[in-house]
């Protein structure tokens, strides 16, 4: 433990060492669509993404800003917040009328109403300027070095960390969490950085592969020399098609843009989060001339896994992959890196001005052979050593229509596709449709496929959604989704279909004030257990949220923002309702160094069925989403003081009490009292 914290204070000394006149700059916050799926992704996995690459891709746009003039399609489309139908709007408008000679002329494009275009401004501007020709020496030394620690420990302990009697701490290690990274950045040009990362309750040595922090990961990356139009070395993510075979960045579901249901981005990107699962370790390349494109990677990595062992090294076998990334308990250290796993593939790619077509392969080879403990809803699922799938993608316009798919195949003769389409039926309408069919045995190890939940297997379904801007004022988005389960699946021991609605309102009377007001409803059928039956049964058990939120800007300095939420769960087995609502304040005083923003939020459900999620302010690039359920209230404050023209500073504090509850939180995170407080710290080093 010590030798932890030396490492930290070093950290810290490198960090303090120039301190200069403060200087305010705006930091990139998340859109509300993107806060809103982040929200939607921890409510369907349980779980809090740490892939934080979509906010440092913002922050690097904010420090190097698209050219208007200039920016391609991967370009715009990289920025996240617009659908390809804009995308192509934009393009179509600069190549019939020139280039743009204000920023305000975006105005003019069809598609781009005003809350968009105050969603861009940050990110881009215009200007006269010609297609960029760098040099090896302009990718070193145009970019920005940045340097960051971030600092996090829960005050109360937690079971894990006591012991009973005699017998140690299931925890091996402290509650700090720490997070340090450095990278070099110039976008689209050049990215290299190592990131390192300690969970909490994680030891920083002592047992085998666990040596220092426990997660390190490292990535260089080289675009656009001759025809290479990508170089990647150590860490990074392949992102295919649709989804269906291979796609290992950020990918959300339906949420609050019905129109954002394409997957789009690069094929290759760096891996520079915490994340410990979803990447490759080793070497791609992307080639690019004329009309072709072709990318190539290979991959080894050690991955968790549960080994039983055999008569000999060969016959050993691993019964199950583990995915959480926490190395705190003996076990879960003992699982660390069990399974080696080599993986390699390719894309070959054509593409026209309205057009393309992609070919994609992958092939994954595991030792030891993965041999799962077989039950009705798993034997369908990948066993053995190698698995190998491929499909075809393709992208076309017609008109003003958007058609987008995908046909995958897995080894074992199984498919899966999706057919989409986007429409921009009049400038004010828009619709979106996805068809998508995901066999039962269906089989892909990094798959995220659009769908109802997050695994692209046994699943059919038709999802319709439209966005309806009735005035410059007003807008209605909403969205349907059928589907059906053709085979069990977890907690569903039949074949099982369901629905999902939501409809939202967006009222912005001006560029200060935003209003919003959502009803969704989800139904699944879920094995419940009734009165009088000894044996679970499938019932329909149907969600649903009523929101009200609302966003007013005071001046230049003050935000203030507030949300009211109802759920409530129906079931045949009971019923549960739960509500919560906060308001929050916002203070970023111009020219001071210091801006806070403090929320206050109360909230009570009558279970973990009708628990609610809301996604916070928390220190940059912190994807922080809270779980309410229970009786009790919260509280955070979140300050940044800017010390100098290079370093910034958070300290985060977030508190949850629990009236009368003397048990928050299950198995080894129970902590003793009413409370769980959170202690936050980051400093982040930019020249």
């Amino acid at each position: 433990m010590a030798a932890g914290w030396c490492r930290i204070t070093g950290v810290l000394l490198l960090l303090c060492g120039s301190w200069e006149k403060a200087a305010a700059r705006q930091e990139p916050l998340l859109p509300a669509v993107l806060e809103n799926a982040l929200e939607n992704e921890t409510a369907a996995t349980d779980a809090t993404s740490e892939d934080d690459e979509d906010w440092q891709q913002l922050e690097d746009f904010m420090r190097h800003k698209i050219q208007l003039n200039t920016a391609d399609e991967a370009t715009l489309q990289s920025l996240g917040v617009l659908t390809d139908i804009q995308v192509q709007s934009f393009l179509t408008y600069r190549r019939l009328l020139g280039n743009l000679v204000s920023i305000y002329e975006l105005q003019a494009v069809p598609g781009f109403e005003p809350e968009l275009i105050r969603q861009l401004l940050p990110y881009v501007k215009v200007g006269n300027d010609l297609m960029p020709h760098y040099n090896m020496h302009d990718y070193l030394h145009k970019g920005g070095h940045s340097l960051l620690l971030r600092y996090g420990r829960q005050l109360e302990k937690a079971r894990g960390y006591l012991g009973s009697g005699t017998a140690p701490p299931a925890y091996q290690g402290s509650p700090d969490k720490l997070l340090l990274r450095y990278r070099y950045s110039f976008p689209r040009y050049i990215s290299w950085g190592i990131t390192m990362e300690k969970d909490p309750g994680e030891p920083w040595g002592g047992f085998p592969r666990q040596h220092g922090f426990d997660y390190y990961s490292a990535h260089v990356f080289v675009h656009n020399i001759g025809a290479l139009k990508t170089i990647a070395l150590g860490d990074y993510t392949v992102n295919l098609g649709q989804g269906l075979l291979q796609w290992q960045a950020q990918a959300y579901g339906k949420g609050a843009a019905p129109m954002l249901v394409k997957r789009q981005g690069d094929i290759l990107r760096p891996h520079t989060s915490a994340g410990e699962n979803d990447f490759f370790r080793g070497a791609a390349a992307t080639w690019a001339q004329r009309a072709w494109q072709a990318t190539a990677f290979v991959s080894f990595r050690r991955l968790d896994g549960t080994v039983t062992a055999g008569d000999s090294l060969e016959d050993n076998t691993a019964t199950a992959l583990q995915r959480s990334g926490y190395h705190r308990t003996v076990a879960e250290l003992l699982r660390k890196g069990t399974v080696q796993q080599w993986s390699g593939g390719g894309n070959v790619r054509y593409q026209r001005r309205r057009w393309q077509l992609g070919a994609n392969m992958v092939t994954h080879r595991l030792s030891p052979s993965l041999q799962k403990e077989l039950k009705p809803y798993n034997q369908f699922e990948f066993m053995g050593t190698q698995l190998t799938a491929a499909s075809m993608d393709y992208a076309a316009y017609w008109q003003n229509v958007h058609f987008f798919g995908e046909a995958a195949a897995s080894d074992n003769g199984k498919p899966a596709f999706v057919q989409g389409a986007l429409a921009s039926v009049t400038p004010a309408v828009d619709v979106s449709m996805i068809y998508r069919y995901y066999d039962k045995a269906y089989q892909s190890f990094y798959a995220k496929g659009f769908g109802d939940g997050y695994r692209t297997v046994n699943e059919q379904g038709w999802y319709t959604g439209i966005s309806l801007l009735l005035s410059p004022r007003w807008k209605m988005e909403g969205y349907a989704d059928f589907f059906h389960f053709p085979w069990l699946k977890y907690r569903a021991d039949a074949p099982s279909e369901g629905h999902d609605f939501s409809l939202q309102a967006i009222y912005t009377p001006n560029k200060r004030q935003r209003w919003l007001a959502r009803v969704s409803s989800a139904t699944h059928a879920e094995n419940s257990k009734l009165p009088g039956n000894a044996l679970k049964v499938l019932t329909d058990i149907t969600l649903m949220h009523v929101r009200i939120q609302g966003e007013i800007a005071y001046g230049r300095s003050w935000q203030v923002k507030g949300r009211a939420e109802y759920s409530r769960y129906q079931a045949a087995a009971g019923n549960e309702t739960g509500w919560m609502c906060y308001v929050e304040t916002a203070w970023r005083p111009q020219g001071w160094p210091l801006t806070l923003d403090v929320r206050l939020a109360r909230f009570g459900t009558g279970g973990y069925n009708s628990r609610i999620y809301a996604y916070e302010r928390s220190v940059l690039y912190d994807n922080a989403v809270s779980m309410f359920y229970g009786n009790g209230w919260q509280y955070y404050l979140n300050a940044k003081w800017k010390a100098g023209r290079h370093l910034s500073c958070w300290l985060r504090v977030n508190q949850a009490i629990y009236p009368g509850k003397q048990v928050p939180g299950t198995s080894m995170e129970t902590v003793t009292g009413s409370t769980k407080t959170r202690v936050q710290l980051q400093l982040l080093r930019t020249w």
